[in-house]
């Protein structure tokens, strides 16, 4: 059996895809399968990667979401370790070898993950990712900032079962919500050096908008209350974060024009920190709505 296992899943992503493989079969470590799963793509994918001749094990089924999709590669897989490859980013030609090494130079399972270099539509560097890294248990920083990606990470396999997988009732942010509870058990191994480039383009889900902004701070809120968030994260630490993460949700809100769920967000997030900013754009927004209505 191989020791990666490199998990693509894709979605109409035919000309991305080709040069995500490019950069996974130059990778300097050799012990690893790839396996790509279609989520019902219909611009030629499978053609695409026939064509390439690669050693891929590429399969399809119906459109069922990404975090589905990602549920399934885990149950396909047969390497010990699993890294997930998004089929618009790049890999650098030692990230999966500097993954592995990290990995076995610890006694127990760890998750190893790393920082990221932007890149645009075209693949040109647009700057690298500035978020501080951190190791050991790391609940309260992954709680305060959304620090870790599937992609440019390794998961030992036996942790992303026990967890119990990705929350296929999310179209964004279920990654998140998995490292969350996986930082209750697992400790973290932050590298130094970046482990992926991160495309941005058009057709990016994770893009903000009001529903992305409040999934997050409902993966946030859930994870504190239900998830042994209360445990791991002192109490002014999470309202803080929870009352910033209540003040994007509202703004966006009110950007797409929807006011009353924008004042509610907005409300909560002085509610639970009181700051200066919520306040003002709170307020500002009421002017401006009831301007607009006259």
């Amino acid at each position: 059996m191989p020791t990666v296992s490199l998990c693509i899943p894709t979605y109409n992503r035919k000309d991305y895809l080709k040069q995500t493989l490019d950069s996974v079969f130059v990778q300097t470590y050799k012990d690893y399968e790839v396996i790509i799963l279609d989520d019902g793509s219909t611009d030629g994918t499978e053609d695409m990667v026939k064509a390439s001749g690669y050693d891929v094990r590429y399969h399809w089924h119906k459109n069922q979401g990404e975090a589905a999709t990602c549920n399934k590669l885990i149950e396909l897989s047969q390497g010990k370790y699993i890294s997930f490859v998004h089929s618009d980013d790049l890999l650098f030609p030692d990230s999966i070898e500097r993954m592995v090494n990290a990995m076995l130079s610890e006694l127990e399972d760890v998750v190893v993950y790393g920082n990221y270099v932007r890149i645009d539509e075209y693949g040109n560097e647009q700057g690298q990712n500035k978020k501080k890294l951190y190791s050991g248990y790391i609940t309260r920083h992954v709680f305060e900032n959304n620090i870790i990606h599937a992609c440019g990470s390794m998961f030992p396999k036996e942790a992303l079962q026990k967890i119990g997988g990705f929350d296929t009732n999310l179209k964004v942010c279920y990654d998140y919500k998995l490292e969350l509870k996986l930082s209750l058990k697992y400790r973290f191994i932050g590298l130094e050096k970046p482990t992926f480039m991160r495309r941005r383009h058009s057709t990016n889900i994770s893009k903000n908008s009001y529903i992305n902004r409040k999934t997050e701070l409902d993966v946030l809120v859930d994870f504190y209350y239900n998830g042994g968030g209360k445990d791991a994260i002192p109490k002014h630490l999470a309202m803080k974060r929870l009352s910033k993460e209540s003040y994007r949700a509202g703004r966006w809100a009110i950007k797409e024009g929807l006011y009353e769920q924008g004042f509610k967000l907005l409300g909560e997030s002085f509610r639970m920190h009181p700051n200066p900013k919520s306040l003002i754009y709170w307020t500002g927004s009421v002017i401006k709505k009831k301007l607009s209505s006259q």
